[in-house]
């Protein structure tokens, strides 16, 4: 018999109750990983340790996990266990909001400048829509009425001599 059915066999015999019961108790939607564990397929991996002591504090995840020293910790134990999972917790949510502050900051500072550039774009082009608005002003500004209509009509007086 391996060892971590062993582990397995005197925790289910210490808390008087069944394979099922226990991944019920734990929060396993399926009991496969408590039979897999019992009949010898796999070990008792770090996940599975961490659910059973978090449901039973008593139990030692030391002992779980390598099947020395008690199966229950004492009171010292489980003060001393207790504090650095709970620094550990809020150390990591504390990481993970300044990790996502900063996440944060980098999208709003591209996000600015994909907007400046985009402005700098449309500006330029409205600038030489613009100056092209007032080229065509100018040239309609600079146009001669009497010279167009004496130019149409020695247009019109050469189309009739050479037809």
């Amino acid at each position: 018999m391996k060892r971590s059915q062993k582990i397995l066999i005197e925790l289910l015999n210490h808390l008087k109750i069944s394979a099922n019961k226990l991944s019920e108790e734990i929060g396993l939607t399926a009991n496969t990983s408590i039979y897999h564990v019992k009949n010898g397929r796999n070990g008792i991996s770090s996940d599975l340790a961490d659910k059973i002591v978090t449901r039973y504090p008593e139990i030692s995840y030391n002992w779980l996990l390598t099947g020395e020293g008690s199966m229950l910790n004492s009171k010292e134990d489980e003060g001393v266990l207790n504090e650095p999972r709970q620094q550990y917790e809020k150390l990591n949510k504390e990481d993970i909001a300044l990790s996502l502050h900063q996440d944060l900051k980098q999208d709003l500072k591209a996000i600015a400048e994909g907007l400046a550039t985009n402005f700098e774009t449309i500006n330029k082009g409205l600038l030489r829509t613009l100056q092209g608005q007032q080229k065509i002003i100018k040239f309609i500004e600079n146009i001669n009425p009497e010279e167009i209509n004496k130019g149409a009509k020695e247009l019109s007086k050469f189309l009739q001599e050479h037809k």
